[in-house]
């Protein structure tokens, strides 16, 4: 009953938060966020492979928000005589509804099906931990996110974003899935920095059921109007289930072009 009512408040105390990212600035509309992200890949992989994700924001009212994301990748071999391939990731469209009387946001978008099935894509899909699948080969998915904040102190919050997916295949030979997506982050953010812990997880409602869980570390500084930052991660289901210690990084920055 208490876990409940927790869910509850946080939903009452939702603000604007950028669509499918969650290493950007929190809570911050009109912004443009770029995230180049490199997970761990084979030992022949070269030093550029991993996956890139540009997002987009802009408030359509007090009440609406418009969000998009390009997501690509890139897998280079060393000594392969510059030999790569690359995936142009499923492209994300959404918006984000709020009250200007309840603070609440839902969120609903949808994932165009482009992504190729090739190493990049498989790469980029490694590197997409708290987002919708950006890189599922033949995929168009659909998703309602329900985004919740509660302050702690005078400098710090958390954040829920929880909801429900459904995708479906192009392709005959696969079925479709419903997901439960779920993510809780900590932020601090003071004059000079704003520094983040989140957990991610995704889990697969239909059969084989798989779950998939993230721990990730954000530091970015705190400037007017960019926010130039570094992500840190890894996957707790293998850290948990087989020790295996499989981390990923990047950099990112967020540049807000309309100060509300």
């Amino acid at each position: 009953m208490r876990a409940s009512l927790f869910i509850i408040l946080l939903c009452l105390c939702a603000t604007s938060a950028p669509a499918q990212t969650l290493w950007s600035r929190p809570y911050q509309p009109n912004q443009i966020a770029l995230e180049v992200l490199v997970p761990d890949a084979a030992d022949d992989a070269a030093p550029l492979t991993g996956a890139s994700f540009l997002t987009w924001t802009t408030s359509l009212s007090d009440n609406v928000e418009l969000a998009t994301e390009l997501p690509f990748a890139r897998y280079g071999v060393q000594n392969s005589g510059g030999r790569s391939s690359t995936a142009v990731g499923n492209p994300f469209i959404g918006f984000g509804v709020s009250s200007t009387t309840i603070p609440f946001l839902f969120q609903f978008g949808l994932r165009i099906p482009t992504a190729p099935e090739n190493s990049a894509a498989l790469i980029g899909g490694a590197a997409d931990a708290g987002r919708i699948p950006a890189f599922g080969p033949d995929e168009l998915s659909f998703t309602g996110l329900v985004n919740g904040r509660a302050d702690i102190g005078r400098f710090s919050t958390v954040r829920l974003r929880t909801g429900l997916g459904y995708a479906s295949y192009t392709s005959s030979s696969r079925t479709r899935d419903w997901r439960m997506h779920y993510d809780v982050q900590f932020w601090r953010e003071t004059n000079r920095l704003i520094t983040g812990l989140s957990v991610t997880g995704r889990a697969l409602l239909t059969s084989p059921g798989t779950t998939q869980h993230h721990a990730v570390v954000s530091l970015m500084t705190n400037w007017s109007r960019v926010q130039p930052g570094i992500i840190v991660g890894t996957s707790l289901n293998d850290l948990v289930q087989n020790s295996d210690f499989v981390p990923f990084g990047g950099l990112t920055l967020s540049v807000t072009y309309l100060r509300p």
